[in-house]
């Protein structure tokens, strides 16, 4: 029998990026929909996120009198900063779209690029609200990064190496032994720094329009128009980088190990599971949770760390 040809890399980077792009709104409208279902509400129609984001492309910016060219340019570089984070992640196959360009550091620090050019935009308005939003997205920053990093340095422990394919194939070769205590506990950690990243219940509250309670919303309250879509279409995509990246290092099961017309469409099927578990898990925990106060926030994600810091503990030291 004649083995199925394989699908260039630039074609599996077309995937992808295809496939990001065209799944990220839906996610929100999902999340958005079921959180209405468990609260006894009807709720808008999934596709309402992208008639938002065509609605908005549609109008044009109006700015601030202080803002300078950087208002202009930050959706841009925040877009364009997780598209490139979209693209090192093993997404669809055990393999990312540019691997050997990136790896696990590189998607950390294009993530903390767009937090940082995004937090500089909401000061440059001069809105007293968009600097209150950036330096509690700042402070926030702080408290997650440690439990991002401890949790990984867990998988980069047991797999030997920060690139994300090798990681992933090592995580699909490991099998049962993938859910050994340590990256159970690693897993835990990344899901609770996962909520803060992606804005959601208990560490904020996605739909809230308060001035005194918001977080990533107060960043973006001086935005409008074009730059309003690209910003809220980077925050749709981030969660697509988020649970992404949870799955290529935790539950790798499924991606395609061959690049083949029927590896890679069955990668985009289980890719598309993954994806929707993670809206839906984040949907249910807005609907029935209620945000934390602030200052509580920091022993929520200091237990992050913790736990992460026990997993990789148990991984370096215990015996296997």
């Amino acid at each position: 029998m004649t083995p199925e040809p394989l699908l260039p890399g630039v074609m599996l980077t077309v995937i992808q990026l295809g496939f990001g792009l065209a799944v990220a709104p839906l996610l929100q409208g999902v999340m958005k929909r079921f959180k209405a279902r468990l609260q006894y509400r009807r709720g808008a129609s999934i596709w309402q996120p992208y008639w938002d984001l065509a609605k908005w492309w549609a109008k044009t910016p109006v700015e601030s009198e202080t803002a300078s060219p950087l208002t202009a340019a930050a959706p841009i570089i925040v877009l364009t900063a997780t598209i490139v984070a979209v693209l090192l992640i093993p997404i669809v196959a055990l393999r990312a779209p540019l691997d050997g360009h990136g790896d696990l550091l590189v998607v950390l620090g294009v993530l903390a690029l767009a937090r940082f050019v995004l937090a500089l935009a909401a000061l440059d308005s001069g809105s007293a609200f968009g600097g209150m939003g950036s330096s509690r997205e700042v402070a926030i920053a702080t408290l997650v990064e440690p439990g991002v990093l401890l949790s990984l340095a867990v998988v980069v422990a047991g797999a030997g190496t920060t690139d994300l394919g090798r990681i992933a194939s090592h995580g699909v070769a490991a099998g049962s032994a993938a859910l050994a205590p340590p990256l159970l506990l690693a897993a835990i950690a990344f899901g609770i720094v996962a909520i803060a990243e992606t804005g959601h219940e208990p560490v904020d509250n996605p739909d809230t329009h308060l001035e005194l309670t918001m977080i990533h919303e107060g960043m973006l309250l001086e935005a409008s128009g074009r730059q309003l879509a690209l910003l809220t279409y980077a925050a749709q995509l981030k969660l697509v980088v988020v649970a992404g990246l949870f799955a290529a290092v935790f539950l790798p099961m499924g991606a395609a190990a061959d690049l083949t017309v029927a590896g890679v469409a069955l990668g985009l099927g289980v890719a598309f599971v993954k994806l929707m578990a993670a809206a839906l898990a984040l949907g249910m925990l807005d609907a029935g949770m209620a945000k934390l106060r602030i200052m509580a926030l920091p022993g929520l994600l200091g237990l992050s760390s913790l736990l992460a810091l026990t997993a990789l503990a148990a991984q370096l030291w215990l015996p296997a």
